[in-house]
């Protein structure tokens, strides 16, 4: 869609001389505007993307996506104050939407393990099911922000805490506060549902 040759480890941007002029040409429909703002912007984006998810594929899918939604919603620049914040919660967004995605992939390959294996995970088939995943899904929704992230990487992608601190450029024990508190939302959360087949889960879940 884009072209996205540009070297992975290159975090240098193109200089813009009138980011607004640019900005407005974008919202125009001129393609040459369009093509110098993302070249500006798509080192930044991609070393973001990157920096999160350690897969040069997933950045660059990241960054296409991105702009891809920069210009189909290239009639509200004109708009915008503050491109660079924008851009970066269009980003934001985008990875939220990615991990979701890689969460259901992964639940897809487990459902077909239990399918080629009937007998197996018999137990956790009990204690998943579909009221308790939604009273999960309600339960993280209450995270702010951060917390989601930093509980996704941490429980649906396995990563230690010393790979999220690096991947997020934070310390350690920030990570591990995250987490603390984002665990004892959760657990407030579902404690107040009263359904024990979910806390016992969310107990194993918990400590993993």
């Amino acid at each position: 869609m884009f072209d996205t040759n540009i070297p992975d480890t290159t975090i240098r941007t193109l200089p813009l001389h009138d980011e607004t002029d640019l900005l407005a040409r974008v919202a125009e429909g001129n393609g040459r505007a369009f093509e110098t703002i993302f070249h500006h912007y798509r080192p930044k984006i991609y070393s973001y993307a990157y920096q999160l998810f350690g897969n040069a594929q997933m950045a660059d899918e990241l960054v296409q996506e991105v702009f891809l939604k920069v210009w189909l919603k290239r009639d509200k620049l004109p708009h915008i104050l503050q491109f660079n914040s924008w851009l970066f919660i269009i980003a934001r967004n985008q990875v939220f939407d990615m991990l979701k995605l890689l969460a259901k992939e992964t639940t897809a390959r487990q459902q077909m393990a239990r399918l080629l294996n009937p007998e197996a995970n018999l137990v956790e088939d009990q204690l998943l099911d579909k009221e308790n995943q939604l009273r999960l899904q309600h339960a993280l929704d209450h995270l702010s922000p951060q917390q989601k992230l930093i509980f996704t990487l941490s429980r649906h992608q396995g990563m230690k805490h010393e790979e999220i601190a690096s991947r997020l450029n934070i310390s350690r024990n920030t990570v591990k506060t995250h987490l603390v508190h984002a665990l004892k939302t959760l657990r407030d959360i579902l404690h107040f549902h009263s359904d024990s087949a979910l806390l016992v889960l969310f107990s194993l879940w918990s400590i993993c």
